[in-house]
């Protein structure tokens, strides 16, 4: 039996995929070509059924991108589905795993290249390690907003001195994380990049007192580098985790000694 070429076996794996998710989200081809006309891309209920058919043997960016965003499915996730095969066809005659597949097209692939400054790998890893940054900043407020509140219902004086050591550790691990989140936005900025619009709890101000000096950005710009930086907070965070005693939820400050229970 003749194999299918290489542009209808890439078709046919995202047609494959788009047919699975609609039908695990129970939307008929109507119900998609009408949400496709509501993205402004009309896509008619006709040309679903002869993809879905194989009567039509490609598929469009356009319509790829629509398709994807009507689903809810990354598009990457429609191109390699990350569950199926163990191994793909990525380019005629090119069989590599799955993953490195989803890597090549997502710009993870790093490791096989030398990563130039001003590269669109160098670009895509800044996006990344931005958005890693912004998450981070996020838990770390969010922990030290936690240690505040758990020190305000402690009853006990010295369990609320020990709770109260915590979140101000806790606090001042939340600031150093925002003000590295400012800098590199800064950073960014010099890079004539326009960073997105930060958390409302993250929400920064031209005032901001933990706005980093001027001209330190240009000066010392931020490493971009995520694994020494994600590191760094999983340490700092796994210390303060580890002061926890005694069962009862609250960790203990460091060099306090809490009284027997």
């Amino acid at each position: 039996m003749t194999q299918p070429d290489w542009p209808t076996q890439l078709t046919v794996r995202v047609v494959d995929a788009l047919r699975r998710y609609r039908k695990e989200r129970g939307l008929s081809a109507q119900d998609v070509a009408d949400a496709c006309a509501a993205l402004g891309h009309e896509i008619p209920r006709s040309l679903i059924a002869n993809l879905e058919n194989g009567r039509r043997a490609s598929i469009d960016l356009a319509e790829f991108l629509v398709l994807a965003r009507v689903l809810d499915v990354p598009p990457v996730a429609l191109l390699f589905p990350p569950d199926s095969a163990a191994a793909v066809e990525v380019l005629p005659g090119q069989t590599v795993s799955m993953w490195d597949a989803i890597a090549w097209v997502t710009g993870e692939d790093e490791h096989l290249h030398s990563v130039a400054v001003g590269s669109p790998y160098e670009a895509l890893e800044r996006l990344r390690n931005y958005q890693m940054m912004v998450l981070t900043t996020v838990q770390t407020h969010t922990l030290a907003k936690d240690r505040r509140q758990r020190a305000a219902m402690a009853t006990d004086p010295a369990e609320r001195a020990a709770a109260l050591d915590i979140a101000a550790n806790f606090q001042e691990l939340a600031k150093q994380d925002r003000r590295d989140l400012l800098r590199l936005r800064d950073h960014l900025r010099v890079l004539g990049v326009e960073p997105p619009p930060l958390p409302p709890e993250l929400a920064e101000t031209p005032s901001d007192p933990e706005r980093p000096a001027v001209g330190e950005t240009a000066q010392e710009p931020l490493e971009l580098s995520e694994t020494g930086r994600a590191a760094r907070r999983r340490a700092a965070t796994a210390r303060a985790q580890t002061k926890e005693r005694d069962g009862d939820g609250l960790h203990r400050a460091p060099r306090r000694q809490m009284p027997d229970q």
